[in-house]
Formats: structure tokens, sequence, C-alpha cells
């Protein structure tokens, strides 16, 4: 009898088997490849995050002190100063007899807080987080002929070209410009509330917050945000540059003050945040809202590096060249470079392991401070407030 062509069972499950143990294998390998896939695209993700934000931080420090006295700006004060501070942190402190161009403000930020990638929970680490803020001015603003704000004094005589006949607040209530010396208000970003302007002359300097632009006035009302309007303080203020309300040839200039923050108010979802001036005022119009320039950033810390420190061996662990801020008699005024580190995190945690976690990165890097790099040892007044 002849035999027929065909497997036997035994045959069929042995092949069965193989080609199960194959597509197992083939399987496990998609999902490592997917799996692999999502951890690298998450990482990326939050690489992206923290280059987005070092780059606005690394741009601002970069500019710190640009067109500014090397001691700061004078603020308002008699025996002290109360002046707010934007980002989260109160006022400058209370010695500031002038805002330099960098402020640190090491830990009294928010406190760094993460999420618990099993039960979706925050959990606080207890530490603040670090906030800075930049001093720089205003290059850009131009009116229709060119003119820069501060291309000539507000107040400027014949037979000096172009005659500036501008009026200046003897108080430092306004100020109001010449068409022929400055058009506002301006064509770059023009002058508006929330604006910061500060006034320069061989007597010194002062700064103040614009609270309104009617035509060719700026004017500077009481209770603006920052409480640098202030009144009947014996030093700091606009009255101080023009004793008697006479003043000599001054000069106004536009200036940023940018601040930098790790906002927590929704932990699940923390956002690097840049601030320029003062936010949401005037309360009808608010400008100059918070800017979130990078999404899931966990922790901001910053060190500075300190020029000529004097201060007691033992003041700074890490040396003068790793400072989380300046310590008596050390000031901000020494900062020469500012070292950043950011720290971010994946948007939803990575569930291919037994335990879900999220994937983390960093990045740090040190900026030199262009303007703030060499000193110039034989300033003159002029020197010191020329833009």
């Amino acid at each position: 009898m002849k035999r027929e062509n065909g497997f036997s069972l035994l045959e069929l499950m042995v092949s069965m088997a193989v080609t199960i143990v194959v597509l197992g294998a083939a399987t496990t390998a998609l999902l490592q490849a997917q799996h692999a896939t999502q951890a690298i695209a998450m990482q990326a993700n939050t690489q992206e995050n923290l280059r987005a934000g070092m780059h606005f931080m690394v741009r601002d420090i970069a500019q710190a002190g640009e067109g500014i006295p090397q001691g700061g700006i004078t603020i308002p004060y008699n025996a002290t100063s109360l002046v707010n501070r934007p980002g989260l942190a109160g006022t400058f402190p209370t010695s500031y007899t002038a805002i330099p161009a960098i402020t640190p403000g090491s830990r009294l930020g928010q406190v760094a807080t993460s999420m618990d990638p099993a039960t979706n929970l925050p959990l606080a680490s207890g530490t603040g987080t670090d906030i800075v803020n930049v001093l720089y001015n205003d290059d850009t603003l131009v009116d229709a002929l060119g003119n820069h704000l501060y291309s000539f004094p507000v107040v400027q005589a014949a037979p000096a070209v172009p005659v500036c006949a501008g009026v200046i607040s003897p108080t430092g209530a306004f100020v109001t410009l010449t068409p022929a010396c400055f058009t506002m208000p301006g064509v770059v970003q023009p002058i508006a509330a929330g604006n910061l302007i500060m006034f320069h002359n061989q007597n010194g300097t002062a700064l103040e917050y614009v609270t309104s632009v009617a035509g060719s006035t700026i004017n500077f009302a009481a209770g603006d945000p920052a409480g640098l309007n202030q009144t009947g303080k014996a030093n700091g203020t606009v009255a101080n540059l023009g004793p008697g309300g006479v003043f000599p040839p001054t000069t106004i200039t536009r200036v940023w003050m940018v601040t930098y923050y790790v906002d927590f108010t929704n932990p699940a979802a923390p956002q690097l945040i840049r601030q320029v001036n003062y936010p949401n005022y005037p309360a009808a119009a608010p400008a100059n809202p918070p800017q979130d320039i990078a999404d899931m950033t966990e922790d901001l810390s910053l060190s500075y590096d300190l020029t000529g420190s004097t201060a007691p061996a033992g003041t700074y662990p890490l040396g003068s060249g790793n400072a989380p801020t300046p310590q008596a008699p050390d000031t901000a005024a020494q900062i020469r470079a500012v070292n950043i580190f950011l720290a971010g995190r994946s948007e939803a945690p990575y569930t291919a392991l037994s335990n879900p976690q999220f994937i983390r990165n960093n990045l740090s890097t040190q900026v030199c401070v262009r303007s703030l790099a060499f000193t110039n040892q034989f300033q003159t007044a002029a020197g010191n407030t020329a833009p």
C-alpha cells in the first residue's frame, strides 16, 4: 500500500511550537524597540524644553548691565529702600540703594515640586528654587527719523542742534519730549504703560515706571506696581537729579528688567517663566504677561562668579567662582559670570518599566556677562551714565 504524503501530528506540533517561539521573540523585540523609541522621544522632548529655556536665559544674562552704570540704577530710599521685585520674591533687599545689573535670588522661588508617577500626587522637595533679575538698556527704540530715546537730552538749548524744548517735572511726575529730538511713542516697541525709564545726568540716575502715555508726555503716577514712582524720599528720585527743579542736561533711556523663575502653580506641568518688567498693570489692559518659555522644568539653580571677593575664608564652600549669592562685604556688582543649571522631566511617566518613572534630563552652562567682564578703572561721571 502506497504511503500518502503529509505531516504527522508530532511534526505539526513541533512546527507550531517553533513558530510560537519565533513570533514571541519577534514581538518582544518589537515591543522593546517601541519602548526604546518612546524613551528616546521623551528624552529628546525634555532636552528640547531645556534648550529653549537656556537659550533665553543665556541671551538675557549676556546683555546684563549694558547701558546702565556699573553700580546699578539708583532707587528711592531714605535709610532703607522698599521696591517690589517681580518674580514671586517680595521686595529687593532693603539694603539696596540701586538695582544692579544682576540680582541673585538664591532659594527665593517656589519650592521644587515633582509628581509621583504611581499616584499622580505632588511630591514637594522642601527646597526653594532660584530666581534672578537682569537689567539692561533698550537700544532698539527709535522714532521715524532714527533718533534713539537717549540721542539727545530732554532739554537742549540753542546753539545746540537740534533744540530740545522738553520738560522734566520737578517731582518726577512726568517728562515731555520735543518731536524734533524724539517723536513719541517711537516705532520699535513704542513706549507704553509698564515700561521702565532711567533718568541720568551728572548728578546720578533714577528709575521710574511708566503708568500712561499721552502724546509727547510720559507719565509716572504714584502707586505703580514696582514702587518706583515714590516722592518724598531723600535719595534716588528724579527730584534728586534736579535740585530746586533745575536739571543739568538729562537723558532718558528705556531699560528692561527680565526675571526668571519656575512656576509650580500646577505641579503636574511646572513652567520656566520669563517675566519682562512687572506684570498685570494697569488692570484695564494689563501689560507684560508672564511668558512660559520651557515646560516641565523642575529646577532652576544659579551660582555666580565674583571678582575681587574679600569675604572671609570659608564664606563660599565651593569658592567665589561658584557662589549661590554674594555675601557681605561682597555685592552683586562683583558678578562677572553666571552658572545656570536647569532640570526637567517628561510630560508623562515612562510606563515600560515595572515601576513607571519620569524621564529626566538637565542642562548646565556658564554665561560670561559681556558688559561686566572687564572693569573700566578710569570712569567719569559721563561714562557712568552713557547708554
